[in-house]
């Protein structure tokens, strides 16, 4: 894969196109029994291929990728609600485990600085059912407040304000700033993405209306607003200086499933629409646009929250297609997080009859071939975190 231009900063533009023509074949799904009970789909894929506890374990090999999980049958009691005081327990125990700190405010200060401008870029499209649960952004505001970080310095952020507020946030916390992509004056007209897919611009792309440099051939034709650029959020191009990047257990009629690629990518432009056309479904484009520094050069960790799967229907809410997983998974390797949850999510469809989602999801070979992370099993250990009392 070739880029057309190197990973520029903000204020900068960055091209991006479709790669030669690759195709492996699909991602296979991790063979496993079905177990009955809420804990069955996770526990027997993993039983044989983890690492269990806090005990020291040694460097994964070289070309490797870890991808830590925490998984507690008590963090949802019924009608899935959350019992946050054990979700904060799991985030505190994945997040010292990844940075190899024994104590977390240790562990957060090793991934920020008290002078950072931390966001937490949550995925509330899901809205209450299935999107980023609250209480995972509590726990890792409480972390990131133990490192030192004031809550002014602390941003949670989504594209729309009424997903946010579905999704359980509010805009009156006293313990991180709220924000959301104005529909108007929300994106960052000189940090653009440029890729050779014309989009539609709709109201709510920040070039809407403006006619200067529109093409004769548009006006004469259908009359529709084309655009082969993008804008990047101005939370994401100046508002943040480090991001936590947390996706929830989706999948996504778009991409296959709505992971730590997406929730960094489409979510953060405008002129969106264009990346996610079939039949690519977002390849090579997530991929090269995550590789973008203003997003790889923020992100210092991918936690997901997988306390409840939504493996059909997404990324909107859909209770119909809803699994208690009671999971959090966290890791530097976003590639090797989107495709553990791909695997899982395709998995958990079979017994629906419903398709694959691993012919949507390409863009991960994408992401492995130009460095992003992992994406087949093989190359991804998946170790599980013991809780510590009282952390």
């Amino acid at each position: 894969m070739k880029l057309l231009s190197p990973a520029l900063g903000c204020n900068a533009s960055r091209a991006v196109g479709p790669s030669a023509s690759r195709r492996s074949p699909c991602l296979r799904p991790p063979a496993f029994s079905r177990r009955a009970g809420r804990l069955g789909l996770l526990a027997a894929v993993f039983l044989t291929a983890t690492c269990f506890g806090q005990v020291p374990q040694p460097a994964p090999p070289a070309g490797r990728a870890t991808v830590y999980y925490a998984m507690d049958s008590s963090s949802l009691t019924d009608n899935r609600k959350v019992n946050a005081g054990v979700v904060r327990r799991m985030v505190n125990s994945l997040v010292m485990r990844a940075t190899g700190r024994p104590e977390v405010g240790a562990a957060w200060a090793s991934l920020v600085a008290k002078t950072d401008r931390v966001g937490i870029k949550v995925a509330a499209s899901g809205g209450a059912i299935s999107g980023t649960n609250p209480a995972v952004v509590d726990a890792i505001v409480e972390g990131l407040a133990a490192a030192g970080i004031p809550p002014s310095n602390i941003i949670v952020w989504d594209r729309n304000l009424a997903d946010l507020l579905a999704a359980g946030y509010r805009t009156d916390s006293a313990r991180y700033q709220l924000r959301w992509v104005d529909p108007v004056k929300g994106y960052d007209r000189k940090s653009q993405v440029s890729a050779p897919v014309l989009g539609r611009l709709i109201w709510g792309d920040s070039g809407f209306g403006d006619r200067a440099g529109t093409r004769l051939a548009d006006v004469l034709g259908t009359g529709d607003q084309l655009s082969s650029k993008s804008c990047y959020a101005k939370v994401l191009s100046t508002g943040v200086t480090k991001v936590i990047n947390v996706p929830s257990l989706s999948d996504s009629f778009l991409t296959g499933i709505n992971g730590a690629l997406a929730n960094m990518t489409l979510p953060n432009l405008d002129n969106w629409r264009r990346f996610t056309k079939p039949p690519a479904y977002g390849d090579p484009y997530l991929a090269e646009i995550y590789s973008d520094a203003i997003i790889r050069d923020k992100v210092v960790l991918t936690i997901m929250d997988g306390l409840v799967m939504q493996y059909a229907g997404g990324p909107a809410p859909n209770p119909g297609f809803l699994l208690d997983h009671f999971t959090l998974f966290a890791g530097r390797d976003p590639v090797a997080i989107d495709a553990t949850a791909a695997r899982l999510i395709d998995e958990a469809r079979k017994p629906a009859k419903l398709p694959s989602v691993l012919p949507l999801t390409v863009w991960l070979e994408s992401a492995e071939t130009i460095g992003i992370g992992k994406q087949r099993e093989q190359d991804i250990d998946l170790v599980r975190v013991g809780m510590e009392p009282g952390r």
